[in-house]
């Protein structure tokens, strides 16, 4: 962390704190939206392809996830997170960005029949020729959202994304109507991906000119080292599982585990995502000011917690008449590997801020650290569980997540102000009052009181989860978060009227 200043600035804090409240709204509102179109998607696709189409799918994704891991070369993040940036290094990091992206295009076309020979599946090779332009395309979007994001003006950035979304569920739900079967998925991400780069660029404020080298970039480049380093192996962590059910177990295993994967992960990633896009700027504005910046991340930490604990846990009581509802009949089978996995999602949103306190202070040795740590226990527990099927791997992923956490908050906390004790103060209350309130509603004699009808057990269970949750949790002495909470939401609005009076 760099050299702090002897007085933090409260004026500081407070500037970044309304600035990222405002962002965070924007963002958690754009997440709200994007959660209903992929839910729908879900919904939708799910009654017309099958499970062996999303496993081929799934098959093509694990390759072009490692290959996207080289697309953006870490320089996305390292232009949030630099202090000064100038045009001319932008513009020569688009430019960078837009060549790995056409390298990766390349290479997807040529490797694709390896592949599908490592599979067993020729259909494989096709998909990974039509998913090729992905990277392209996200080559060029990449600078233009990085850009925005930096200045905080995610008004822009999330309105390209959800443009995404609406194209890519458009194409993939006509196609699979018409009975184009996996290859509905591939246009649709394709789709997407063209439709988000190219409103990118158009609303973000990057200044192209010719291709040209500027001062600075070897800096940037090694940072953005770090975290591709930190994203190749993470690659393994996030992909290796489903790399070993496709091979060892089938397309139709895979299925199952990644439309588990995907259910559980859709809702979780759409309140990650806004939090933790908005806490990397502004820890990086915050990072010499240590008792701000610790201040800062414990409320971040905290909205966290409050925002994806309760909610992994009603998953985990209502995953039955969930996956009923959302996917139809022939998918029973993902229940016990949804639940598993929600195991490991109950503490993974708030250990994801590991990450942005070694990014935001500048240490991308610690934050490839962070990567090796994680991806050596979740590649053992991968093969350990691999023989007891979909089930025994999400088990023994859930497993290694906890074990992993002391070792690995150490490291991401190493020279500031923040404590192990701080992060497990923090989410003690919403933590317990999620686990009480799940072991209540699991009880026999309330799971046999609920109705025979899937729709009309999520429409009781959920507000009951969520009432009971309150209550636990004001027993617990929840009352000073839950006002601090609310604190954070009158700031957003005194906003908000601020600026209508500025514009008025």
């Amino acid at each position: 962390m760099p050299p702090p200043s002897s007085h933090p600035s409260a004026i500081e804090l407070e500037t970044v704190k309304r600035s990222s409240v405002r962002a965070g709204a924007v963002t958690l509102s754009a997440q709200f939206a994007s959660l209903a179109i992929h839910l729908l998607g879900t919904v939708l696709l799910a009654r017309l392809l099958s499970p062996a189409d999303f496993g081929l799918m799934a098959m093509a994704l694990a390759f072009t996830a490692f290959a996207g891991l080289f697309r953006d070369l870490g320089l996305s993040t390292a232009t949030v997170q630099r202090e000064q940036l100038s045009e001319a290094q932008t513009n020569a990091l688009f430019w960078l960005n837009v060549a790995s992206g056409a390298a990766l295009s390349l290479l997807t076309v040529l490797i694709a029949p390896l592949v599908a020979n490592f599979y067993g599946r020729p259909e494989v090779r096709g998909l990974l020729w039509a998913l090729a332009p992905v990277f392209l395309l996200g080559g060029l979007g990449a600078q233009p959202g990085a850009l925005l994001q930096r200045q905080m003006r995610f008004g822009r950035k999330v309105t390209a994304e959800l443009a995404g979304a609406v194209a890519g569920l458009l194409v993939s739900v006509l196609a699979a109507w018409r009975g184009l079967g996996y290859w509905s998925l591939a246009a649709g991400a394709v789709a997407g991906a063209a439709t988000t780069a190219l409103l990118m660029l158009a609303l973000s404020p990057l200044r192209l000119a010719r291709p040209a080298r500027s001062g600075g970039l070897r800096e940037m480049l090694g940072f953005g080292g770090h975290v591709t380093a930190f994203e190749f192996i993470n690659y393994f962590h996030r992909n290796l599982d489903q790399i070993l059910i496709g091979r060892q177990l089938g397309a139709e295993m895979l299925g199952y585990y990644s439309r588990a994967y995907q259910l559980l992960m859709l809702p979780i990633t759409n309140l990650r995502a806004p939090l933790t896009a908005v806490a990397l700027p502004a820890l990086s504005r915050l990072r010499r000011e240590p008792a701000s910046f610790r201040t800062y991340y414990l409320r971040i930490t905290r909205v966290m917690a409050y925002a994806s604990m309760p909610l992994v846990a009603g998953l985990f009581v209502l995953a039955p008449p969930l996956i009923r509802v959302v996917m139809g009949p022939g998918w029973d089978e993902v229940v016990p590997i949804f639940r598993a996995l929600a195991m490991a999602a109950l503490v993974q949103p708030v250990a994801t801020l590991r990450g942005v306190v070694t990014l935001s202070t500048g240490r991308g040795a610690d934050y490839l650290k962070l990567g090796i740590i994680n991806a050596v226990g979740a590649c053992i527990a991968f093969v350990v569980g691999l023989p007891y099927g979909p089930l025994g791997v999400a088990l023994c992923y859930s497993a290694v997540n906890y074990l992993l956490l002391w070792p690995t908050l150490g490291v991401a906390f190493a020279g500031t102000e923040i404590r192990r004790r701080d992060f497990f103060r923090t989410i003690a209350r919403p933590a317990l009052a999620s686990v009480a309130t799940a072991a209540l509603l699991m009880l026999p004699i309330v799971q046999q009181a609920l109705p025979a009808s899937a729709l009309a057990t999520l429409l009781i269970g959920a507000p009951a989860f969520a009432l009971l949750w309150f209550g636990v949790l004001l027993l617990l002495g929840g009352r000073a978060d839950l006002v601090d909470l609310l604190a954070m939401l009158k700031l957003l609005r005194r906003d908000r009227a601020g600026r209508k009076e500025q514009r008025a």
